[in-house]
């Protein structure tokens, strides 16, 4: 009786010492916080012209704050989001892409709402409401999904309905233009779980689709058009290079649960992308989508977002290197808004502060062990 008294004990200390590892601060998140987000909610980013805000900065510090379980910052971003980007009224109005400050007034610089966010948004809403049981982020979330579907979607002859990067300005004379890093697959799933009725399974099949067929060589691109006649191709306004934005692509891949349809397929297509860090140490900053030709070497935020796709390939001793390598320097961290988002999204992913199951649920640390 006195062992299993014993045994119960130790197990139970265990378990307060792993609740206390994964409900501990986060520091990286406090640290984004105090550089890039306003007291009002506004995620800035420093250095640019006009001191600009994007949807896309919105949205991922939302999903953020939502994965550290901060309601106060996740209420502050979305109620600026609303009223500086949608007018007030995020139900009616998708959000503008840019807002910033000119002459003194800050002003929306670019109405078009950019569909990357806008899923974001939409998704971080649909897990809040489960995660927080607030019904109005789910209402909120329902509205934002429908006008997604109507109006960043389109229906391309041979490809499907097909993720748009925008409203507007991505189709010309029979020609469309897309971005392979705008829809991460576990937010289509997750919707499509969420929203049977509307045509989300069909926009995630074509969006597997394509990020496979426009990575031949197992480099994404950043842009890439797309025509009956020609199929997938590039010119000089959307050539074959991947960098700034393709290195997402690699990252939301490496988030998705191990058995999620299509992640096999995926790693396996972009195998040679994660073969060429293990090779050579670090993260290119450009690759050719179509020769497969690297060049140069991407910023402390691309080394960041690879970690969660090198462990898939095991490389464990490469990733211990790197992190190394990235705490020697973390002045990025307070001074570089997209390299240090890139950063806590595979730092966070990395460590399993969230995981997301294979119908797109986000399942964070603080949902079970912290309450």
């Amino acid at each position: 009786m006195k062992f299993m008294a014993y045994l119960a004990i130790s197990i139970l200390l265990i378990s307060k010492a792993f609740a206390a590892q994964t409900c501990a601060a986060w520091p990286q998140w406090n640290t984004f916080k105090t550089h890039f987000i306003s007291p009002q909610g506004r995620v800035i980013d420093l250095g640019s012209q006009f001191d600009i805000t994007t949807s896309e900065g919105q949205s991922y510090a939302l999903f953020f704050s939502l994965v550290a379980n901060d309601k106060s910052t996740f209420d502050s971003l979305l109620d600026w989001t609303e009223i500086h980007l949608s007018e007030g009224d995020l139900s009616t109005r998708l959000p503008a892409w840019q807002w910033g400050v000119e002459k003194g007034e800050g002003k929306i610089l670019d109405s078009n709402p950019a569909a990357d966010s806008d899923l974001w948004i939409a998704y971080t809403l649909s897990q809040a409401a489960k995660l927080w049981q607030e019904r109005r982020y789910a209402v909120l979330s329902s509205v934002l999904a429908e006008r997604i579907i109507r109006e960043e979607t389109a229906r391309i002859p041979n490809l499907g309905l097909t993720l748009l990067p925008g409203p507007s300005g991505f189709k010309k004379q029979g020609s469309w233009k897309l971005n392979p890093s705008y829809a991460p697959l576990f937010i289509l799933k997750q919707f499509a779980e969420l929203y049977p009725h509307s045509p989300w399974q069909q926009l995630h099949d074509n969006s597997a689709k394509m990020l496979i067929n426009t990575a031949p060589k197992g480099f994404s691109p950043d842009w890439v058009n797309y025509s009956v006649e020609k199929g997938f191709y590039h010119d000089k306004r959307s050539p074959a290079v991947g960098s700034f934005n393709a290195i997402r692509v690699y990252l939301w891949v490496s988030m998705m649960a191990d058995d999620a349809t299509y992640k096999k397929e995926l790693i396996q297509q972009f195998a040679p992308m994660a073969e060429y860090v293990i090779e050579s140490g670090k993260v290119p900053l450009e690759a050719d989508a179509l020769s497969g030709k690297t060049s140069g070497t991407g910023p402390s935020g691309f080394t960041g977002a690879l970690l969660p796709m090198l462990k898939t390939m095991q490389a464990s001793q490469l990733i211990t290197t790197l992190q190394q390598q990235l705490m020697m320097d973390t002045r990025f961290t307070t001074t570089r808004y997209y390299d240090s988002v890139l950063y806590l999204f595979g730092t966070s992913s990395l460590n399993e502060r969230f995981k997301i199951d294979k119908e797109g649920n986000l399942i964070t640390n603080w949902s079970a062990e912290c309450q």
